[in-house]
């Protein structure tokens, strides 16, 4: 039975550990990497529609952090980038192209998630749309095809198809595609806490490589990636991130604003993935609500309290 309309909610990715070794021949770095999804993220409504044109609204919610420069009080802040690079748009084109018929909906995503971010907001989204279709047409495809589509996306996009569908915690391998669900002995309480500046993954990734000359830093630490997500509670100061330093030295502000947290608050201060955002595991929702409004009167930066899923 087909359904008129779905509703998804597309979680934020957090890099708990990440572990990247030199360039392979084509340039792609492999990685090891602790994945979980979190319960802040963006909001995806898909409503089936008759026949076509699919119609697509996006925008930046209301309590979005990090609101656009220049938005008037009030407004809502806009989406400053094409339609066709929006990856959920992307994702409904793939899988219209892949089961041979089109697939008209309408589309609203309401975004939370800042870009440039590390967090995974566009991946999500595309996510958030390829399980809405098979939903909402009743498309008669396993978790191993969508995972199939979500590699011709980008890297995050495979792991946030399983955290759409249920597995919000995954060791992720090869380039970030060949995903293992590693389910987790409890939540994790976390602070996010935006800069209010973006980190070109390209730029961080050309970066590392500069840092990583002759390959003789740590190479890929899978192991070290696996033991870590076996630890409950999470060990703070154990967890890793190799694009931190690269991060930061791409947007100095962040390695600044990362250095005065870490002293004022008196615990480790975490990058994920190719920045910029900045977490700190807190030891629960007390806890987490605290930091939150301590960092945000450090650095007068946004912070915000969040749980694994």
């Amino acid at each position: 039975m087909l359904l008129d309309h779905v509703d998804i909610a597309c979680p934020s990715k957090v890099n708990l550990t990440l572990s990247v070794g030199s360039p392979r021949p084509d340039g792609f770095h492999p990685i090891a990497s602790w994945m979980v999804a979190t319960r802040f993220g963006d909001q995806l409504a898909i409503k089936r529609l008759d026949e076509g044109p699919s119609r697509f609204d996006l925008s930046f919610a209301a309590d979005a952090p990090g609101a656009r420069r220049g938005s008037l009080p009030g407004a809502i802040p806009g989406v400053d980038w094409p339609l066709e690079k929006d990856l959920a748009w992307r994702a409904h084109a793939l899988m219209e192209a892949h089961v041979g018929r089109d697939l008209p909906v309408h589309m609203t995503l309401s975004k939370r998630i800042p870009t440039g971010a590390g967090l995974g907001g566009g991946s999500s989204d595309a996510a958030g749309m390829l399980v809405g279709l098979k939903r909402l047409f009743a498309l008669d495809l396993q978790r191993d095809e969508l995972v199939s589509l979500a590699r011709k996306l980008g890297s995050d996009v495979a792991f946030l198809v399983y955290a759409v569908e249920g597995s919000p915690s995954a060791l992720a391998f090869g380039l970030g595609d060949q995903i293992e669900p590693k389910a987790m002995k409890g939540p994790v309480d976390l602070v996010l806490i935006f800069p209010g500046v973006g980190c070109p993954t390209a730029q961080v990734y050309k970066t590392f490589d500069r840092l990583d000359a002759g390959g003789q830093r740590n190479g890929l630490q899978e192991a070290k990636v696996r033991a870590l997500a076996e630890l409950y509670p999470v060990s703070a100061e154990e967890l890793f991130n190799d694009l931190a330093e690269p991060a930061c030295q791409v947007q100095p502000c962040l390695g600044e604003l990362r250095g005065q947290l870490a002293r004022e608050l008196g615990q480790p201060v975490h990058v994920t993935g190719s920045g910029s955002t900045l977490f700190v595991v807190a030891a629960g929702a007390d806890d987490a609500a605290r930091i939150a409004q301590k960092a945000g009167k450090i650095a007068g930066v946004v912070a915000l309290e969040t749980r694994t899923i």
